[in-house]
């Protein structure tokens, strides 16, 4: 009877875990429509001690072939690198528009208040967030992101991928992060966005009061927009090769503060726990699917019983095999290929990847996090 029983719950853990993954969780993409109307719009990017990135990746936003108009403006804090030398060096582009941070703003985000100075310089309707680390993959980029805002749809979201130089396990954990949030893009009210290639209405924007609330956090400009403005089934995410937006290798420090800022920021979001529950049971299945039959297959050498050595190796085999085999599917959907066999191994590397982070941001000063003491 022992037997019967343990086999049973390793086989019914080990089929259920995968199909509870956020794999199987249902996608769905818009196309881009070629008829559709399309109308001016204002690319905002803010940038600070910038200068390599505005030589690497400027010229991609002012090289874009779209018929209705575009501007890029970008909005400069007093920078220490040459930043200030290295825009003028485009001075001379029509597109361009450059203007500047006062120096006497303090005790709010810097970055959310470029935002918001640039969607007010804008003069076009429709806006683009982005930033400056990233560049287009196509000259076709605003022009796909544009052919996807629908009557229906206030905010478009396009794919962002770490540069190849970046290690996987960055890329895998960024994916990760999307796949987890797209389909409540298409089938519920966006959360966040992962990605830095969003665009959305000026008039909602500003309308909306911007970031107002949030200012003194002072990172999450991205997740708090998209979870401000963003509608029931009202955004519309691509994945096409021409939307496409490659970011720069961060450092390890940029990298690691992303994620613990991640961590307050999500603290004042809406919809936090609709979010996170499906990820939740999705990883409590996924460590029970690996260490019921490990426990089982230790207990049965222990006590030499070879049926329960079978069932929980086959159990682990199933699991392994089918979550690899239905993660692979949905990730060579996406722009970061990931081979089949590391998926696993990504997978629980980033669950306790993730509990490091939880704990570093626990022992932080939380006056880390905003831009003055309150």
């Amino acid at each position: 009877m022992l037997i019967i029983i343990i086999s049973s719950v390793l086989a019914f853990v080990a089929i259920v875990a995968p199909l509870l993954c956020i794999y199987m969780r249902r996608q769905r993409f818009c196309s881009p429509d070629a008829e559709s109307e399309k109308k001016p719009v204002s690319v905002i990017l803010t940038v600070q001690d910038n200068a390599k990135e505005i030589e690497k990746n400027l010229q991609a936003y002012l090289e874009q072939d779209y018929e209705a108009g575009y501007e890029v403006i970008v909005v400069c804090a007093k920078s220490e690198d040459g930043t200030e030398d290295a825009l003028k060096r485009y001075a001379d582009n029509p597109r361009l528009y450059t203007t500047f941070i006062p120096d006497s703003s303090r005790y709010i985000s810097r970055k959310k208040l470029a935002m918001t100075l640039g969607v007010k310089a804008a003069h076009n309707p429709w806006l683009i967030f982005t930033d400056i680390t990233c560049r287009p993959a196509s000259n076709k980029w605003i022009k796909t992101m544009a052919e996807c805002l629908g009557e229906d749809k206030n905010i478009v979201i396009g794919p962002t991928v770490y540069d190849e130089e970046s290690p996987l396990f960055w890329r895998f954990q960024r994916l990760n992060d999307d796949i987890s949030l797209t389909h409540e893009y298409a089938f519920g009210t966006a959360y966040r966005a992962e990605s830095k290639n969003i665009l959305m209405l000026r008039d909602e924007f500003i309308e909306g009061r911007a970031f107002e609330g949030n200012m003194k956090y002072a990172r999450g400009e991205h997740d708090f927009t998209v979870n401000k403005y963003a509608k029931k089934k009202g955004t519309a995410v691509t994945d096409s090769e021409d939307a496409l937006m490659i970011e720069n290798e961060p450092t390890r420090k940029e990298w690691r503060n992303h994620r613990l800022f991640y961590m307050e920021t999500r603290r004042h979001l809406k919809r936090t726990f609709s979010h996170r529950f499906p990820i939740f049971i999705d990883m409590l299945f996924f460590h029970l699917s690996l260490l019921l039959p490990i426990a089982a297959i230790v207990y049965a050498i222990l006590t030499n019983n070879l049926p329960i050595i079978i069932a929980g190796a086959s159990a682990l085999l199933i699991t392994i095999v089918l979550r690899a085999v239905i993660a692979s599917r949905r990730i060579r959907q996406t722009h970061c290929p990931i081979p089949a066999w590391r998926i696993i191994p990504l997978e629980i590397r980033l669950a306790w990847h993730k509990l490091n982070y939880w704990i570093a941001y626990k022992k932080a000063d939380k006056y880390d996090f905003i831009t003055h003491k309150i």
